[in-house]
């Protein structure tokens, strides 16, 4: 038997990955219709409030991430989230950057992810100084109030602004990982490296990840998601899934599903409380697992690797 799991205790515990909403103040060419169109309307605050209690009431360990769109762009996050940390047990934003350093110090999650783009050239080099003066804020990453990290995105066009952003971070300690940009394919995401020139891909897949491994590989080797997907390890097509079990995934439209792939289809609603958690693993139906918050739910393989 073949295994995959994450580095954590995952034990009794769900990682939910809610999609706020699909408006966002980036118009980034690769960004799919499906997570961004800028005409949805914000979700009722109340109607959010009510899907946070839901999960707590499941009686399970809730780590809630709070995705987009750009999550931070609904007119009462803040409420949100203030309320969200006093009913699940740990709160992460993912965010573009373009609030201000003191806007992300106060706010109240345990975690940041800051995905910084850089198609727009003053876009990106205004959330770099952001995220440094947050670095700043925050007592720097030895001993954070806030843990935090980077996602620096490498757009094939623009590999001159993503490795002088990784020189930036490199000088100042800076915790990011270079990811490869998802291109939606009919159903799926694939990572096309034929986008990239050959030194530009050796030097993205030189790159390390600067934060904690989070997967174990057949109880031995240890790794961070985004290398895994680096190095083309990310084929579980035919493997058990724990995706409903360790994870689920709320659109925007409060639909539910499993985990981001949204393997199974849909498993209700939560905002209209007909959402009930699966008690039964999964069979993945995936050629590419591409999501690096879905690679480290527990997968196992009777297959030979």
């Amino acid at each position: 038997m073949f295994k995959i799991a994450s580095s954590y205790d995952r034990q009794n515990s769900v990682h939910v990955e809610w999609n706020l909403g699909k408006r966002c103040n980036f118009d980034c060419s690769y960004c799919p219709a499906e997570i961004h169109d800028n005409t949805s309307p914000h979700t009722n605050i109340k109607v959010l409030i009510d899907a946070v209690d839901a999960l707590a009431e499941t009686g399970k360990s809730m780590r809630v991430s709070f995705t987009g769109g750009e999550p931070c762009v609904h007119p009462q996050f803040t409420e949100l989230v203030d309320h969200a940390s006093q009913r699940v047990d740990w709160i992460n934003v993912t965010t573009n950057g373009t609030r201000t350093a003191k806007y992300y110090s106060d706010l109240n999650v345990n975690h940041i992810v800051f995905s910084l783009h850089v198609e727009d050239d003053e876009h990106w080099r205004r959330c770099a100084e952001t995220v440094l003066m947050f670095s700043q804020i925050n007592e720097g990453y030895a001993s954070p109030q806030k843990p935090f990290q980077v996602n620096l995105m490498a757009h094939h066009k623009f590999m001159d602004r993503v490795k002088e952003c990784a020189t930036m971070f490199d000088g100042h300690g800076i915790p990011y990982v270079v990811r490869r940009i998802r291109w939606t394919e009919g159903d799926h995401d694939v990572f096309d490296d034929l986008k990239y020139e050959g030194k530009d891909l050796e030097w993205i897949l030189s790159k390390t990840s600067t934060v904690e491994p989070n997967v174990i590989i057949d109880d031995k080797t240890k790794m961070h998601a985004n290398d895994i997907i680096k190095k083309h390890l990310n084929q579980f097509e035919g493997w058990k899934c724990s995706a409903g079990i360790e994870s689920l995934m709320i659109n925007w439209d409060g639909e539910v599903h499993r985990a981001t792939c949204r393997v199974g289809g849909s498993i209700g609603n939560i905002y209209d409380g007909s959402f009930e958690q699966p008690e039964e693993w999964i069979t993945c139906t995936r050629k590419w697992c591409t999501c690096a918050a879905d690679i480290p739910l527990t997968k196992v393989s009777d297959l030979v690797q």
